[in-house]
C-alpha cells in the first residue's frame, strides 16, 4: 500500500519542456543481498496523470528499474527497495527515463548516499536528453548513459 509519507517527487522545467515523475519507495537495509520488490497499487489513468498499477506501464516499470539498479551500485551497503506507487503525466511530462532519475534521488536522499556533483549532473542532462531522438520510451542505461 501506498504510504504518501514516502513520496518522492522531481520536477522541473527546461528548454521549454516540463519533466515530472513521483515514486513512492519503502527503503531499508538488508543483510544478504540488494532486492527490489515490485509492488505497484495504482488504478491506471486518473485526473490527467498516470498511477502505475500492476499491469501495464512496463517501459515506466523497466525505466525506475534501471534507475534503482544504479543507485544499488553506488553503495557498499545492502538495501531492500520495495516500490509502492509511480506517479507520472503522459505524452509531455514522464517518460522511463525521468521516473529512473526519480528513483535514484529517492533512493540517495533516503539512504544519505553522497555521490560525486559530477556525475549527479551528468545523469540530470541524461535525463534532460531523454525526450530527443526518440528516446522517450526507451529504457535507460544510466551506467553508460545510452538509451535501449
Amino acid at each position: 500500500m501506498k504510504n504518501q509519507g514516502l513520496d518522492y517527487r522531481w520536477m522541473k522545467y527546461k528548454n521549454g519542456r516540463p519533466y515530472f515523475a513521483i515514486v513512492n519507495l519503502s527503503i531499508e537495509k538488508d543483510e544478504i543481498k540488494n532486492q527490489i520488490i515490485e509492488n505497484y497499487s495504482g488504478i491506471g489513468y486518473s485526473n490527467h496523470s498516470i498511477d502505475v498499477g500492476r499491469e501495464g506501464m512496463e517501459t515506466w516499470k523497466k525505466g525506475l528499474i534501471a534507475g534503482l539498479e544504479f543507485a544499488l551500485s553506488c553503495s557498499s551497503e545492502f538495501w531492500k527497495i520495495t516500490i509502492n506507487a509511480v506517479v507520472g503525466k503522459p505524452v509531455t511530462d514522464t517518460n522511463p527515463t525521468i521516473i529512473g532519475y526519480t528513483g535514484i534521488l529517492a533512493f540517495l536522499e533516503t539512504t544519505e548516499i553522497i555521490i560525486d556533483k559530477q556525475l549527479l549532473q551528468q545523469l540530470e542532462d541524461f535525463v534532460y536528453g531523454s525526450w530527443e531522438f526518440n528516446s522517450a520510451e526507451k529504457i535507460p542505461n544510466f551506467n553508460n548513459r545510452i538509451f535501449e
